[in-house]
């Protein structure tokens, strides 16, 4: 079987090629067309890609939290790109020259209905990977949320959306947490499984000593990975570092998980600013407090760390999976805005702490230090909200059972 596999957004983009790798490892063929940006984590991944049908777009995929963001793609071409890889599906789903076909649509309603619009017409079928939404956003198990107003239709998958999911050319629906699955098959008679979430793959650690001792605290600090965005966001996490620093009883190293594409040295000398001493390239202290720069010990980072200081999306939810509990505070955007986290601490529960200023990171601790049994909730939390490593190949395993 060939498969076309259509994502939108550099997290879907991961979540995609990983399905896709275990896909290839089961004997199928796949090609990709991310819809954001030129994919990445495709390339890593060595999936082929549509590559003429794709271009870097300058919101970096973010237009849901800026209006802005959106003028700029229109200006840079969004809607004759949109046009081209629409044609690209359109052709390729419905070429009668290989039977054997399937689109793999992962992310929100976009892929989905890249997916959806060629097989109502004689396209091949298709299966969708819901990334995007999940019941938490609005309610808990025990019911709705009360600063949360009940979605239009009754679930956070709206009636079009659902009507897109029903069509009999819908093979499979994934969705990210049981209790999504279990609104859509009850409430709404529509098939959805619940595999777990591709998100909490490929996060083994490498096993690097990180120079934690069995008394000390090992505290995450995840910026982000967009810049300019992500340099605002890291001062912001340095001023919780040094409350944080001064609030906890015990020597202190902050992992600071950097990504590629950032200028570790612009984050280094606001370090050093800041007023730490520089050890190293990437090693910086100051009285009780240590801080490292990683920028390939990521999953390290995770799994060593008690808890985290955070203003990202996905690293944020990865943790929270981990059973670890997280202090955010809202930014300028376009990502982590002031919406998207508040829209993300609904979605992951108790394990996270917002907070407005950075000055109320000591409040945060100082309850957290005083409950006993607060680090066993966010554990069993993280499990349900975000599930077992896996979910890849189960859900690879599948599709090819189809």
């Amino acid at each position: 079987m060939e498969i076309l596999c259509i994502s939108n957004g550099h997290g879907e983009d991961i979540i995609a090629a990983r399905i896709c790798i275990e896909l290839r490892n089961l004997g199928f063929a796949a090609i990709a067309l991310p819809l954001v940006g030129v994919g990445n984590a495709y390339s890593k991944a060595e999936i082929p890609i549509a590559s003429q049908f794709t271009k870097k777009m300058p919101s970096g995929g973010f237009v849901r939290m800026d209006s802005r963001q959106l003028a700029r793609d229109v200006q840079s071409g969004l809607a004759g790109l949109t046009r081209r890889q629409l044609g690209f599906v359109w052709q390729w789903s419905r070429d009668r020259r290989h039977q054997k076909k399937l689109v793999l649509a992962v992310g929100d309603i976009v892929p989905l209905l890249f997916a959806w619009l060629p097989a109502q017409f004689g396209g091949s079928n298709f299966v969708f990977v819901a990334t995007a939404k999940s019941e938490y956003y609005w309610r808990d198990r025990q019911s709705p949320l009360p600063h949360i107003k009940k979605p239009f239709g009754g679930s956070i998958f709206f009636p079009w959306e659902r009507a897109l999911m029903n069509s009999n050319r819908c093979k499979a629906i994934f969705v990210r947490d049981l209790l999504t699955a279990e609104v859509l098959n009850q409430n709404f008679k529509l098939p959805a499984l619940y595999l777990g979430n591709s998100m909490m793959d490929g996060l083994e650690p490498q096993g690097l000593d990180l120079g934690i001792g069995a008394d000390e605290w090992a505290i995450a600090i995840l910026p982000g990975s967009r810049s300019p965005e992500a340099y605002e966001n890291w001062l912001t996490l340095m001023l919780c570092a040094q409350v944080t620093a001064r609030t906890i009883p015990y020597n202190v190293h902050f992992l600071a998980a950097i990504a590629p594409d950032l200028d570790r040295e612009i984050i280094a000398q606001s370090i050093i600013q800041k007023g730490w001493l520089r050890l190293d390239e990437n090693t910086f202290k100051v009285q009780n407090a240590r801080l490292v720069l990683l920028e390939n010990g990521f999953s390290d980072c995770l799994h060593q760390c008690h808890l985290g200081l955070a203003m990202a999306g996905t690293a944020t939810e990865q943790m929270v999976g981990l059973g670890k509990p997280v202090i955010t505070i809202a930014g300028n955007g376009p990502q982590f805005t002031r919406q998207f986290a508040e829209e993300q601490a609904d979605l992951l529960g108790c394990s996270i702490n917002l907070i407005d200023k950075p000055a109320q990171a000591a409040e945060v601790l100082q309850k957290i230090l005083q409950d006993p049994d607060y680090f066993q909730e966010v554990n069993l939390n993280g499990l349900e909200r975000m599930g077992q490593a896996g979910a890849s190949m189960r859900i690879a395993k599948h599709i090819a059972s189809l």
